[in-house]
């Protein structure tokens, strides 16, 4: 549905402008935001064949997959938005980020625990429980503190360097929480929030690309109020929302299978003790 909204229709002028402006509306086809969308498109459905392959059912493919997925979306940034500003942190903005990172740094601590000093040593039971939810707190405070230290009330970078820092920042979360092997189902879940976001903020640029090419033709352009977007623009965000319940029920079956095998190797390790216990007793 993304890809072929390049064929539809994604502004118009309103009726009365029909025979006063030229051109009175435009496709995907007209402009670069159908391009955009198209490449958004195939992108995902590249993102999700592979995820739903079992390619991803390793820990360590499912994280090169997350890194795959963020070099691609600073690669679309690098070829679309090279010569664009975004501003990083800032408002709501920056308390989502702030949040973030301190997770992110929590989790951090977790898995380093874990691997330092195994799951279940006095280490790793600190950051569980009703200690670790402290714990968690403060991480979130010292992420927050440090988002207002460096951005403050935003700062402004080039856009690729800003998708860079944001979609680091979201592999890190997703890649860091428990079971490895889903990291690139989480990730695929994240991307569609943000490919759906971004799409769904295009809709003044799309308007205001109309009023150019008008201006651009020669003719007499109309007025930005009266620009409307048209179902090409809605129907690629309507694929994008369908897209992210498709991950959604790819990470929940997804999960279902990591924690058949999880239970099947313990399992398993648990009958190879007893039967090394029983020789050795033999």
């Amino acid at each position: 549905m993304i890809m072929q909204s390049l064929l539809w229709e994604y502004a118009r002028m309103k009726p009365d402008n029909n025979y006063l402006v030229t051109p009175w509306s435009a496709r995907g086809l007209d402009s670069i935001h159908g391009v955009v969308f198209l490449v958004i498109g195939a992108a995902l459905l590249a993102a999700g064949l592979i995820i739903g392959s079992s390619f991803t059912r390793e820990p360590r493919n499912s994280l090169l997959t997350v890194a795959g997925i963020v070099f691609a979306a600073v690669l679309f940034t690098v070829v679309f938005a090279s010569g664009e500003a975004a501003t990083v942190g800032g408002g709501l903005g920056g308390i989502v980020f702030g949040l973030a990172l301190g997770y992110t740094l929590f989790l951090g601590a977790q898995r380093l625990a874990e691997r330092q000093y195994g799951a279940s040593s006095s280490q790793a039971r600190v950051l569980k429980g009703g200690t670790g939810s402290l714990i968690l707190i403060v991480a979130l405070g010292v992420g927050t503190l440090l988002t207002s230290a460096i951005l403050g009330n935003g700062r402004e970078f080039a856009a690729p360097v800003a998708v860079f820092i944001l979609m680091t920042l979201i592999g890190a979360l997703v890649s860091l929480m428990r079971q490895a092997a889903m990291a690139a189902n989480r990730m695929l879940i994240a991307t569609a929030v943000v490919a759906g976001t971004a799409m769904g903020l295009s809709g003044a640029a799309i308007r205001s690309t109309l009023v150019r090419l008008q201006a651009e033709g020669g003719n007499i352009p109309g007025q930005y109020r009266d620009t409307q977007v048209t179902w090409g623009y809605f129907l690629a965000n309507i694929g994008v929302v369908i897209f992210f319940m498709g991950a959604v029920m790819l990470w929940a079956r997804r999960r279902d299978v990591v924690q058949a095998q999880q239970r099947a190797a313990k399992q398993r390790a648990a009958a190879e003790a007893s039967a090394a216990e029983l020789a050795a007793a033999g």
